[in-house]
């Protein structure tokens, strides 16, 4: 991909985008049946990066877990204080409120929780020197692990995808403007593997009915590895052929913890119960997407150190 360095990062960016517009669109029950194979793929997407992104250095980990943790805790309040107010006749669980081990009242501090608790692990195999060569092993042991295991989906720590998330920090070694480079050029063959594996898990299963074998649904498929993917190469594609959308799209995606963390809140008011079945309430992500990212950058101007605490990042410009 040619270009600065900032459009390299604009695909990343517009990536995310597309990941969170399928969550956006199943969490307000508005999404056609079979999306949840491709919000599978967002969440994917979204520990493939965090790997990628998580630095090498034993500090550098346990700070931005740190932060992490704390941005974990804000928003379990926060979800905490808005259902007192919405429904003060709650009965109070500390474990719903966070996220541990059951429902949470916000959903999607199940993907904080367990992100904490992978770079609290990869901070340990990093100080005993054994990630590097860790990775090699445990990312294909790991990956056919999850053809066996089903965790409860509100288990305390899922860790079915564990290698997904060493999957991105074994590919650190790859710089990210090449990756992007590479991805472009071979952007047909990438589209037909991604075909492939969105394919795979119904082709096990037909074998399975036909070799009469108790097959279980695994609960990391490789199809959803097809939707991450997927969604990489429609960021590439956004980034070169689509300049003007592909900054709309990366705005909203340097905004996406945010996004992530509070469209539940938003969905709740606007949606309601009122279901009109237009075009599957595709309305819905178009617009909460771009409205909370707006908002966090309004957020971010007039209180820029909160902002930052909620994005687990250093204060933002």
């Amino acid at each position: 991909m040619s270009g600065a360095a900032s459009t390299r990062a604009c695909w990343v960016d517009c990536a995310r985008t597309l990941a969170m517009f399928c969550i956006v669109w199943l969490h307000a029950n508005a999404a056609p049946a079979g999306l949840g194979r491709a919000v599978g793929g967002a969440i994917v997407l979204f520990f493939l990066l965090a790997g990628y992104f998580l630095p090498g250095q034993v500090g550098n980990v346990l700070v931005r877990t740190g932060r992490l943790a704390l941005a974990w805790l804000l928003w379990s309040l926060l979800s905490l204080g808005l259902m007192a107010v919405a429904a003060p006749d709650f009965e109070f669980s500390w474990q719903r409120s966070i996220g541990w081990g059951e429902a949470a009242y916000n959903t999607p501090l199940w993907f904080l929780k367990t992100l904490v608790v992978y770079q609290l692990v990869a901070a340990g195999l990093l100080a005993l020197r054994v990630l590097p060569r860790f990775v090699r092993v445990a990312v294909p042991v790991l990956m056919l692990c999850s053809y066996t295991t089903a965790p409860a989906q509100y288990a305390a720590v899922r860790f079915d995808y564990f290698w997904i998330f060493l999957l991105g920090f074994a590919l650190k070694t790859l710089p990210l403007a090449r990756i992007g480079d590479w991805a472009e050029k071979n952007m047909p063959a990438l589209f037909l593997a991604g075909v492939i594996c969105l394919s795979q898990p119904y082709l096990l299963s037909l074998y399975a009915q036909w070799a009469e074998l108790p097959w279980r649904h695994c609960s990391l498929p490789v199809g959803a590895l097809g939707w991450a993917l997927l969604m990489l190469l429609g960021g590439i594609a956004c980034a070169r052929h689509l300049p003007r959308g592909a900054a709309a799209l990366a705005f909203c995606g340097r905004w996406m913890l945010f996004i992530y963390a509070a469209h539940s809140f938003l969905l709740a008011p606007l949606y309601g119960g009122y279901n009109p079945h237009f075009l599957w309430n595709i309305w819905v992500p178009l617009l909460v997407i771009p409205l909370l990212a707006a908002a966090g950058w309004w957020l971010n101007r007039r209180f820029p150190r909160t902002m930052a605490l909620l994005l687990a990042r250093k204060r933002l410009t």
